[in-house]
């Protein structure tokens, strides 16, 4: 797979360039980290929140992809099937739909893992 395409850094003002996945240079991405959550909007349905049928398609070739396998427990060295697509780092925390930010997991590693990022 190809190196990601350096972009400048999402903070306003900011020059840099950067090929973070979160789109903030090493400099601003720390005071970035849990912007998104602040801007969560709940009552908006799946597809007015990015998760329509492209999503769908995305979704079954990244569980394709890690073989059905949740990757939390399969770098636990344990197999246990996943039935989501999750970010790595969470759109709401800058984070995208690229295939390199996405990985399979069982649904209780799912919902522990999105508790802990909305606390965050």
């Amino acid at each position: 797979m190809p190196a990601r395409a350096k972009r400048p850094c999402r903070h306003k003002g900011c020059a840099a360039i950067t090929n973070d996945v979160s789109g903030y240079c090493d400099q601003h991405r720390k005071q970035h980290a849990g912007d998104g959550w602040r801007n969560y909007q709940s009552g908006k349905s799946r597809k007015e929140r990015g998760y329509g049928r492209l999503w769908e398609i995305k979704r079954a070739r990244i569980l394709q992809r890690d073989k059905y396998l949740c990757q939390n427990h399969r770098r636990q060295k344990i197999a246990k099937k996943a039935t989501s697509v999750d970010h790595i780092i969470p759109k709401a925390h800058g984070g995208t739909d690229d295939d390199s930010n996405l990985e399979s997991l069982c649904w209780e590693c799912h919902r522990a893992k999105t508790a802990r990022e909305r606390i965050r």
